[in-house]
């Protein structure tokens, strides 16, 4: 015969073992107390943080045969005892996934008018409830609302947003707090004790943090770690099993990211992947850590953070070294790289992009608005910017930057001064940043120059095009497939033109479903509003077309440009022929 699973025999039998509910709890408590229970309550909250288990005790609490209702439920009569081992025929629990009908619905209505056979109050318990039909809820409204004396209703889920309004204003409703770190690795201290079983010192904390707050998805994993047979439980084991992490591994590519150095972040990385750890899940703990230290740079509340003493300690001695300008361009990268390693099929790959993206180009240096300048960008890795040697190409001729009043003109840098002559001339115009603020070059004479905002170019959207393509997938297969075929041609303002080879594509990018998708896409790439407009090419126009972008993709490849939109912070909007 199979063993009980440890989230069944540890299952809370009264409230004082609801672990981390304590608000709930005492309201419970004092209805119970008060003879004031209600006909109808509806529990909501995250999977595995107890709601169910709740609502077995109110029914026990209901019925018991305590004659102090603050006492309640004792947990030894004959009502609490027949309930705990699932013999109550009063006490009727329902998966609302299964039982979603309307003849489910009328079911519980013809059952109800019954008088219980051998308990108090007779107790309909509905889990996962938002799955009911509209049909088996509206059913279900005029019971909800007036149910017999001898009748109470438990509806439990955890998508309270799908519960029609007619249902939650019919009930009272508790809300269920997700379980934090400390309180489930102390949770899951105590069961390892009760079973005779010694964890490691950081054990009960990784189950802790790879549950994500749900209580019964942390006794599940301990119980699969108990089943190796051993008296000790040691933390490597929890890392082959889950394919997490320990938090060094995560302070070491903080450290890394800190310090500049690219190679030291690379290294973590690929040890981590060697261990056979899950990728997703170390990021996600490269999230948490990072989100810990923007909050104790923002205001130095620890109190929103779910860590333990030590980890605290060293997270504020990890927060005084940063500034929270890079702390914040961190986190954008690393909290989008989810999706693409759960997708992508080069392994570690986009979390390698990710490091070097975060170190040598830092996306808070490119966005002015934010108040952080250069000094955000790490010493070694500027260091190494200057010192990287460029190949000798063709250079372009000029660089322009547009300049505010009073700042006067100031000669290019050396590093953007070519001599004539030159095939052609790029222009090259400042990086629109989310707010204008003022960002400076160091000039000898202590001049400033103003960099303005300007317009997406085209070579940027096309530069990124394969990937919004790819980007869809997910959204509309169908749209994505239509626009492998198509091309972006011109930028007219904030508007992308869009070539089409046929009337069909143009028809199927042009119905507003599909437009408005693509739209938020590249909205959401460019950090800010585009548009899309289809127009039919022909094949001299789409040759034309492929022959501008090869030309701009040519100069964006020179190291000289390069130079010089690493100097200005900029971006290439034209390519003019040398008369």
């Amino acid at each position: 015969m199979s063993s009980q699973a440890l989230y069944r025999k540890w299952r809370s039998q009264n409230f004082a073992d609801l672990v981390g509910q304590a608000h709930l709890v005492q309201a419970l408590q004092n209805a119970i107390g008060a003879n004031r229970v209600g006909h109808a309550y509806l529990f909501t909250g995250p999977r595995g943080v107890g709601k169910t288990s709740a609502a077995r005790i109110l029914a026990r609490a209901v019925n018991c045969e305590q004659a102090d209702p603050r006492q309640r439920p004792c947990g030894v009569c004959a009502a609490c005892v027949s309930i705990t081992d699932n013999r109550a025929v009063d006490v009727i629990e329902m998966d609302a996934a299964s039982h979603t009908s309307v003849d489910d619905a009328r079911e519980i209505i013809e059952r109800v008018q019954f008088r219980p056979a051998a308990l108090r109050i007779k107790v309909y318990v509905i889990d996962e409830c938002h799955m009911l039909s509209s049909g088996a809820f509206n059913a279900l409204l005029k019971t909800l609302e007036e149910p017999p004396d001898h009748a109470m209703f438990i509806l439990a889920t955890t998508e309270f947003h799908k519960v029609p309004a007619t249902i939650t204003s019919r009930c009272q409703r508790f809300v269920f707090n997700r379980h934090t770190v400390q309180n489930t690795a102390a949770h899951l201290e105590w069961i390892a004790t009760q079973e005779g079983v010694q964890l490691e010192s950081g054990v009960g904390e990784a189950i802790a943090r790879a549950a994500t707050g749900s209580m019964r998805d942390a006794v599940s994993v301990l119980d699969q770690l108990i089943g190796y047979g051993d008296a000790f439980v040691p933390l490597e084991r929890v890392k082959s099993l889950l394919g997490a992490t320990a938090a060094q591994e995560v302070q070491m590519l903080v450290s890394a990211l800190t310090a500049g150095d690219v190679a030291d972040a690379l290294r973590v990385i690929n040890a981590v992947a060697d261990q056979g750890a899950d990728l997703r899940q170390f990021t996600r703990d490269v999230v948490t850590y990072l989100r810990g230290l923007m909050l104790l740079k923002s205001n130095g509340d620890s109190e929103l953070l779910d860590v333990g003493a030590e980890m605290l300690q060293l997270m504020q001695t990890a927060a005084q070294e940063l500034e929270l300008g890079a702390v914040l361009g961190w986190l954008k990268i690393f909290s989008n790289l989810d999706h693409q390693l759960r997708t992508s099929p080069y392994g570690q790959l986009p979390l390698e992009m990710a490091v070097v993206e975060a170190l040598i180009a830092p996306p808070i240096s490119r966005d002015r608005g934010s108040g952080v300048g250069d000094r955000d960008v790490p010493a070694r890795v500027r260091e190494t910017a200057k010192a990287t040697p460029t190949r000798a190409e063709p250079p372009v001729r000029a660089v322009r930057v547009e300049a505010s009043e009073p700042a006067r003109a100031v000669a290019a840098p050396p590093v953007a001064a070519v001599p004539p002559p030159v095939p052609a001339e790029a222009e090259i115009t400042p990086r629109a940043p989310s707010v204008p603020v003022a960002a400076t070059l160091p000039p000898a004479d202590d001049e400033h120059i103003v960099l303005a905002e300007s317009e997406v170019i085209l070579a940027e959207i096309e530069s990124m095009w394969l990937q919004i393509v790819d980007d869809l997938k997910p959204y509309n297969p169908r749209l994505q497939a239509v626009l492998k075929s198509c091309e972006p041609t011109i930028m007219d303002e904030s508007t992308l033109v869009i070539g089409t080879p046929s009337p069909f594509h143009t028809k199927q990018l042009e119905e507003q479903a599909n437009r408005r998708l693509l739209e938020d896409l590249l909205t959401k790439r460019l950090k800010q509003p585009i548009l899309v407009r289809c127009e039919l090419i022909n094949k001299e126009q789409q040759s034309k077309t492929r022959d501008a972008r090869r030309q701009r993709e040519d100069l964006m490849k020179d190291q000289t440009v390069k130079a010089a939109r690493n100097i200005f912070d900029a971006r290439i909007v034209g390519v003019q022929e040398d008369s």
